[in-house]
């Protein structure tokens, strides 16, 4: 006997009425998916955004910054050039001044100055830059002298403005520039000492490009004084990320808690699935009502798990924590397509002949 027809807009109805009224057990079924979601999308997100939190220190750290040594013997145009290379993210190069900054308040005192060019100050973290013409000095010298952005060192051939203040922490880096003064310079044929490049993600051509700022060897020179390291190894000579479970396992994962959320729904309601289907609904309307219900509490489940990954990206730039998400939601999408095709599949497994078993189980 063929079952007659269920308008769609019926079944639509229907749909909402169970839902409005809680016959289906919505909002348990929403927080329950959001609770398995959340725990893929958690793992997943904690994972990445660890990550990228740990090679942003990696950089700031001055791991992935290696330092070019030749004294005499750097070009300074081609060290600039190399901010220009993929994966460069900043530049310069070094020379020492036979004669530091002399202070006008401390006879005799002078401050390690070195020339660099215009790129070098990127090398670090500079607070309170002005914009302006000026030497950056590093916090010891600006505590020492009392000075801050935008005022004067004073010394004996007149002020010298300071435009910023550059970080370097002792963390295990160069001590070098501890206690020292940048003074940006414009590139003449003057030879350098040191070329600088800060290289993130990592690239195993960074080596190469800085030693082609080696000038040619001139006189009795060997060629051979040169060093290429980082300029902070303490973290390790390449950097470690998490290891990642394997591919396309979160996302069979995702899919797999939506199935089973959706199917499992269904079944908890086999009786009165059972009993409409003996007054005479069809299982196509059923399944598509069903599917309709699963929809709208599976999209709310959906989006409160990825509310985890939005919060646990917070205080990343959008670079780098917008990826992130857009993965979360690939993997809320599929337990929601798993939820949906879940429910919708398991209609037909129940059978209406069963409908005095399922009463009497209930």
């Amino acid at each position: 006997m063929t079952r007659p027809t269920m308008p769609v807009t019926e079944v639509v109805r229907e749909a909402w009425r169970d839902l409005a009224t809680g016959a289906g057990a919505a909002v348990a079924c929403a927080v329950v998916l959001a609770a398995l979601l959340g725990g893929v999308v958690g793992l997943r997100t904690l994972t990445i955004a660890g990550d990228v939190r740990a090679a942003a220190e990696w950089v700031a750290s001055g791991a992935a910054t290696q330092v070019f040594t030749a004294a005499g013997r750097i070009d300074g145009r081609t060290c600039s050039a190399l901010v220009d290379e993929p994966d460069v993210l900043a530049a310069g190069a070094f020379r020492r001044l036979d004669d530091g900054v002399l202070i006008a308040a401390l006879p005799g005192t002078s401050i390690p100055t070195y020339e660099v060019t215009s790129g070098a100050t990127a090398l670090f973290s500079v607070t309170g830059t002005t914009g302006g013409p000026g030497v950056v000095v590093a916090p010891d010298v600006a505590e020492e002298l009392g000075v801050r952005p935008g005022e004067q060192i004073v010394t004996p051939d007149g002020p010298v403005p300071v435009a910023g203040v550059y970080s370097y922490p002792d963390d295990g880096r160069d001590p070098d520039l501890a206690y020292a003064v940048l003074a940006p310079t414009a590139v003449d044929d003057a030879p350098f000492d040191a070329c600088w490049a800060t290289t993130w993600p990592e690239d195993e051509t960074a080596g190469a490009a800085l030693r082609r700022t080696l000038l040619p060897a001139k006189g009795s020179e060997d060629g051979e004084r040169s060093t290429l390291g980082q300029l902070n190894p303490r973290s390790g000579t390449a950097f470690a990320p998490s290891r990642l479970p394997a591919p396309n396992l979160l996302e069979g994962a995702a899919l797999g808690l939506g199935l089973a959320v959706g199917s499992a729904a269904v079944f908890r309601r086999r009786l009165p699935i059972a009993s409409d289907r003996h007054v005479g609904v069809s299982t196509a309307a059923q399944a598509l009502g069903v599917a309709v219900q699963h929809l709208v509490w599976g999209a709310i489940g959906a989006l409160l798990a990825l509310a985890v990954s939005v919060v646990l990206v917070r205080g990343l730039p959008s670079g780098d924590g917008l990826p992130i998400v857009e993965g979360a939601a690939l993997l809320c999408g599929l337990g929601l397509v798993g939820a949906v095709a879940g429910g919708a599949a398991a209609v037909p497994l129940v059978r209406e002949r069963a409908l005095h078993r399922y009463f009497r189980t209930r």
